[in-house]
């Protein structure tokens, strides 16, 4: 039988658990955040969290200045620093990450060591410097330039060798919803691109469009998965090839974060790869990130066909610069 004494013990202990958790809360938000500290993280987040970015010199640069003077709104306090772990390169691995950079920062993106090997199929080797350049115009909406950059396709039997600069695309990357630190609840973005004739005679492939859904999962123990799935046009933004022609394209990466710098993945596509380009139908492979500074991530990875169509293995090496 309830009694009032059990009803007044039940609101007294409800009572006591709200004073406790608003005190958790109202201690989280006091903790300052400068130079050196570590962000709060969510509950049951990662053990793993990432060194709160500093103000360094040159975050009002041109280009954070030139942005917020044609686009109006946003903050008018100082500047977010320069921080290449937040959003994160897009080329360490295949897929786009949902998360786009905030209003009039920057990072380009380089793989000066990207190469292919030749295939049991007549695929000839391969090598290319694709790039990334990209900046964000709003807090969500994120603008883009990328390319294939110089390319070198070895010769087979019947055709020379041919070299020249591969198409440049120009791309939007928009951020839906989603936070980085909600474990398990999937944020999400979308990215738009087109494909232009401008390149070399040799890649002159036409002027294509295609559009990516692009996804992240945050999980327990400091893992992420992350994937894309979109339509890619008839050659999917690399090298004319007759690989792959279907439209629906996919890439994946299951990321596992070992310090607050370093982390190793395990990834693959299907049918479509973007920058880095990969020319084969179905690849896996493996690859890691270093942060060296706030500003400078170098990451690697090597990767191998899965059928016998295209190229049987390669890989990239690159690094991506926030400013």
């Amino acid at each position: 039988m309830i009694t009032r004494r059990h009803c007044a013990r039940s609101l007294l202990a409800i009572a006591v658990c709200v004073l406790v958790f608003r005190r958790i809360d109202a201690v989280a938000a006091s903790i300052e955040v400068g130079e050196g500290s570590v962000t709060p993280v969510a509950f049951l987040a990662p053990e793993f969290d990432e060194p709160s970015p500093a103000v360094t010199p040159g975050d009002d640069n041109f280009v954070y200045r030139l942005v917020h003077r044609f686009i109006p709104g946003g903050s008018d306090g100082p500047p977010p620093p320069c921080d290449i772990a937040s959003p994160g390169p897009d080329t360490a691995n295949f897929p786009n990450s949902p998360f786009t950079l905030p209003k009039g920062r920057s990072y380009v993106e380089t793989l000066p060591g990207t190469f292919s090997l030749d295939g049991p199929d007549g695929t000839p080797a391969a090598w290319s410097w694709p790039f990334l350049i990209r900046t964000g115009l709003t807090d969500t909406c994120e603008f883009r330039i990328l390319s294939q950059g110089p390319t070198v396709v070895g010769a087979t039997p019947v055709t020379p060798v041919v070299d020249g600069f591969a198409p440049l695309v120009f791309d939007m990357k928009f951020h839906l919803w989603g936070d980085k630190e909600l474990l398990y609840v999937p944020a999400v973005g979308v990215e738009v691109f087109v494909q232009t004739g401008l390149a070399s005679k040799p890649f002159q492939v036409g002027t294509e469009s295609g559009m990516a859904l692009l996804v992240d999962h945050k999980l327990p123990g400091d893992w992420l998965f992350e994937w894309n799935v979109g339509l890619y046009g008839t050659s999917g933004g690399s090298l004319p090839d007759e690989l792959s022609v279907p439209d629906l394209g996919a890439q994946w990466a299951l990321q596992k974060q070992l310090t607050e710098r370093i982390a190793v993945f395990y990834q693959g596509f299907y049918n479509a790869a973007g920058i880095p380009f990969f020319p084969s139908d179905v690849v896996s492979g493996l690859g890691m990130q270093w942060n060296l500074s706030q500003r400078l991530a170098v990451f690697t990875s090597y990767n191998w066909s899965l059928d016998a169509v295209g190229s049987r293995s390669g890989g990239y090496s690159g690094f991506a610069y926030a400013y």
